[in-house]
């Protein structure tokens, strides 16, 4: 589609940078819709440990990006960018426009670049793949694509996994399919790249840990164990609630839980901030300690 006439902005960073907060007064001041360009925040029921927007803030300004699919159904980039261009033409056709927001790089470049459209491979080599270490997994791809290695983040097993499937499936390296990719579809956009020392982020990234359990976390956890099974949570993507599914299992301290999900969190984010340095034409927007996000929107208007 289109994307001449209402603006897109787009709010990037690390996870509890303060994206959110700035992208929602963004919103507010532009009339603006949210679309929410985050991986785990479109499965339902995962709220609290996603820092998913609260019902009150969908209420007051429409977002998309939320609540797609049920924690164990699968859900790719595709999937994603097909509900992006649905939610992207309709706020077109309103004349309304657009902040999107979150840390998905891979979200940010399909939406951007394009996507690359390298089939799926059979069953079989996924869930061999699946069952692999990461060590497992390097050494497969560097046998199977060598040329891709240097391009490719060696500590996401998803990622080099899906490498492996493409160069396995159909000969032709996920570097040449992502090469011949169809035009983007977001082309005309602004980008914010909200950014904290690394001592102000570690710290935030600690205090929202602390507050998602405060908030209820473990219920919701609970919760969800009942509804999909334990399996389904031990196996859930996203960081903490496979932790506390296993808890709940075992029992005990759970200090040490907490203390593995804040490192866990602040190691996604190092990875963000690496992805992110990758892209180009990002507008930085450096953070103060205990700046407010009402401030930093007006910053970038």
């Amino acid at each position: 589609m289109s994307t001449s006439g209402p603006e897109i902005v787009f709010v990037v960073g690390p996870t509890g940078v303060g994206k959110s907060d700035i992208a929602l007064q963004l919103a507010r001041r532009l009339n603006a819709a949210i679309l929410v360009m985050d991986s785990m925040q479109v499965y339902r029921g995962a709220n609290i440990g996603t820092s998913k927007p609260s019902r009150a803030e969908q209420q007051e300004i429409a977002h998309g990006g939320l609540d797609l699919v049920d924690i164990g159904e699968s859900f790719d980039v595709g999937g994603y960018l097909k509900h992006a261009d649905f939610f992207l033409d309709r706020c077109s056709r309103i004349g309304q426009s657009v902040v999107i927001v979150g840390g998905t790089g891979l979200y940010y470049r399909a939406l951007t670049q394009g996507l690359c459209e390298a089939p799926s491979a059979a069953n079989e080599l996924r869930e061999l793949l699946a069952q692999m270490t990461l060590e497992e997994l390097q050494k497969r791809l560097a046998e199977t694509d060598p040329e891709i290695v240097p391009h490719l983040d060696l500590k996401n097993p998803r990622r080099i996994a899906r490498a492996i499937e493409v160069m396995e499936t159909t000969g032709i390296s996920l570097r040449k399919w992502q090469q011949d990719t169809k035009p983007p579809l977001v082309k005309s956009f602004r980008t914010f790249y909200i950014e904290r020392d690394k001592s102000d982020l570690h710290a935030r990234i600690n205090q929202r840990v602390d507050h998602m359990f405060e908030a209820g976390w473990v219920e919701e956890v609970r919760t969800l164990v009942e509804r999909h099974g334990l399996d389904a949570l031990l196996n859930f993507p996203a960081i903490g609630y496979p932790e506390i599914a296993a808890w709940l299992q075992s029992g005990g301290d759970l200090h040490p839980v907490k203390e593995a999900i804040a490192l866990a969190t602040r190691q996604y984010a190092k990875r963000q901030l690496t992805w992110f340095r990758r892209e180009s034409k990002l507008i930085s927007v450096p953070m103060a300690p205990n700046e407010l996000s009402t401030a930093s929107a007006e910053r970038l208007l």
